[in-house]
């Protein structure tokens, strides 16, 4: 302790530091409580779009049942011409 010096001027660097160190903490809480409710936004929005995506490809489902159709027309059309042709004797 210095000489003359009462309590209060001998802890005031002390004090100080505390009030700094106070202050960053508090800060830090506020990022971080920011950052979990921008998580938790994001997450929302992730589902909500997971759940979209179900629905477009639900909603889509019937344009990929065209492609076995056109595969099975095609396969009846190509057996007709050779029908026909067989039929006709080669001739058109």
């Amino acid at each position: 302790m210095l000489i003359g010096a009462t309590n209060a001027e001998t802890y005031a660097g002390w004090y100080i530091g505390l009030t700094i160190g106070f202050i960053i903490v508090v800060v830090v809480v506020i990022l971080v409580g920011m950052i979990l409710m921008q998580a938790s936004r994001i997450g929302h929005q992730a589902l909500d779009g997971i759940e979209l995506m179900d629905e477009a490809r639900e909603t889509s489902l019937p344009i990929w049942d065209l492609q076995v159709i056109n595969v099975s027309v095609t396969g009846i059309w190509r057996s007709a011409e050779r029908a026909r042709k067989t039929l006709t004797g080669g001739r058109t």
